[in-house]
């Protein structure tokens, strides 16, 4: 990968992407048990994490926001495959629309989307690493 980025932004990247990372850790941790978007609906509990999940893919969508400020191109030259523009949407669909939330699609993000983005926010972070 050609390395036009400044140590700078490539250690602000770095930061951004631990904390995604961290956040995803978070969310699969959080929903282990959780088997369908029904116990969002049947308990103050599940109430409480699917606002705490909304939170928490709100932040993962800031964070691919600002990685897309620091590193212009990065994301979408190394990881074209990565629906990065709807995370980025799906972070303003919540932040913006929360009484309109489907927790349908928030549990469908949590069981699939999210863990599967790990991955690539794993080599993104490879990426940063290297001088």
């Amino acid at each position: 990968m050609e390395s036009n980025y400044s140590d700078h932004d490539k250690e602000r990247a770095y930061l951004t992407f631990k904390s995604i990372e961290e956040t995803i850790n978070q969310l699969i941790d959080w929903n282990k048990n959780v088997k369908s978007v029904d116990y969002y609906y049947n308990s103050q509990a599940g109430m409480q994490l699917l606002a705490a999940n909304c939170t928490l893919i709100t932040a993962i969508g800031e964070g691919v926001n600002r990685i897309c400020r620091i590193l212009p191109d990065f994301l979408q030259s190394n990881f074209p495959d990565i629906p990065w523009h709807a995370i980025i949407g799906m972070r303003n669909h919540i932040a913006h629309g929360y009484f309109e939330l489907d927790a349908d699609l928030i549990f469908e993000a949590v069981s699939n989307d999210v863990p599967s983005l790990l991955p690539y926010i794993e080599k993104a972070i490879e990426f940063c690493c290297k001088s």
